[in-house]
């Protein structure tokens, strides 16, 4: 058992500098002040790594407590030592995880694809680290739905991440669903996606339950490249969850549009920490950024914080933020419909998450996200 500090890392490790300038996270970190990361990081732990053990292909990429145990056919699976990471990321928690994982998960998609990624964690005061890699050919679509069952896994840390190499005129659309509660594991979820010329992202990401996570997205854009980045949040309990995102506008006629809802039930804190960048070199830009926020009781919380930080003129961009509640006139009017205050509030909380549930294209997804939704509604 032994907890993570800089003493706990190789000083020869090419990213141990790196992780050295950023320092571990603490309460005062930008990116966790309203997140338990101190705590987290200050358990003692078992130590788990990616291992090493037959793999099959078939539908899903399945990792279970740090075994592959499957691939999807009709892609290239690598077990890489000699991954270059993202030395620009603004998040330790990215390079601590690459050093814990001195083996990434290599994929190479060289061909339209759908499949799932499934991670499976159900080991006990663990801290299990590991990365996916995904590299795709030039002038394909990617359609990725990443899950997680965690149950079994109390008092553990799932400290992983995804790095995304999308080449020219590649589409890839990912869609997370987690679904977790609070006797589960804690989840630090660190990524990268660089998009080559005329590449695009869909990145649409739906957090429900009462387990703590957080996910720090670091999304570059390259000339013509574009994202398209949801995210809907209901948290209840105690829970302490949302997304970290950096969108980087790095060449000319790049474009961004974001979405956050977020719903807060209990006494859950919600969190929105987003900004783009639109440097010198991405001239004609364009760039919409908006948080929206319902709070279902008075002792939650909501930390939004849309940015825009801008370094020329020749472009379009928006941002905004709103955090309320449910507006006492629809319910007042669904309640003379004979519909229940309870009922009622549950309509329109359903019709605010409706608006993001219904841009996923796969039908058995949406069916699945709904019903996680509802549950917890």
């Amino acid at each position: 058992m032994q907890t993570l500090s800089l003493d706990s890392f190789n000083t020869n490790h090419p990213l141990y500098e790196r992780l050295k300038d950023l320092g571990i996270p603490k309460t005062k970190t930008e990116q966790y002040k309203n997140f338990p990361i101190k705590s987290m990081l200050d358990k003692e732990y078992k130590f788990e790594k990616l291992r090493y053990e037959p793999v099959q292909s078939g539908d899903k990429l399945v990792i279970e407590n740090g075994v592959v145990l499957e691939y999807p056919k009709n892609v290239t699976i690598m077990f890489d030592k000699s991954f270059e990471a993202d030395k620009e990321h603004f998040d330790a928690t990215y390079f601590i995880s690459h050093i814990l994982s001195p083996t990434v998960i290599n994929i190479e998609i060289l061909e339209d694809i759908k499949f799932e990624i499934q991670h499976r964690f159900s080991d006990k005061e663990t801290l299990l680290s590991y990365r996916v890699f995904i590299k795709t050919a030039p002038s394909i679509k990617v359609e990725i739905l990443e899950s997680f069952y965690t149950f079994g896994s109390e008092n553990s840390l799932l400290l992983y991440g995804v790095d995304a190499d999308i080449e020219k005129k590649s589409t890839l659309t990912w869609v997370r669903d987690e679904n977790r509660f609070d006797n589960e594991a804690n989840i630090l979820g660190s990524h990268s996606y660089n998009l080559r010329d005329n590449a695009a992202l869909e990145l649409k990401t739906f957090d429900f339950g009462s387990a703590n996570s957080l996910h720090l997205y670091k999304i570059d854009l390259a000339r013509y490249a574009w994202t398209d980045a949801a995210h809907l949040l209901l948290a209840n309990k105690r829970a302490r969850r949302g997304n970290v995102v950096q969108i980087n506008h790095n060449a000319e006629y790049a474009k961004s549009v974001q979405e956050a809802r977020s719903i807060l039930k209990d006494n859950a804190t919600g969190i929105f920490d987003a900004k783009i960048l639109v440097t010198q070199d991405a001239k004609y830009s364009n760039a919409a950024q908006n948080s929206k926020a319902i709070l279902l009781d008075e002792s939650t919380r909501m930390y939004a914080k849309p940015q825009l930080e801008i370094y020329i003129d020749e472009l379009e961009a928006s941002h905004g933020s709103s955090i309320g509640t449910l507006d006492e006139e629809a319910l007042f009017y669904l309640c003379s419909r004979g519909i229940s205050r309870s009922d009622a509030k549950k309509m329109l909380v359903l019709a605010f998450a409706n608006r993001l549930i219904d841009t996923v294209a796969d039908a058995s997804f949406i069916e699945k996200i709904r019903n996680d939704f509802e549950g917890i509604i």
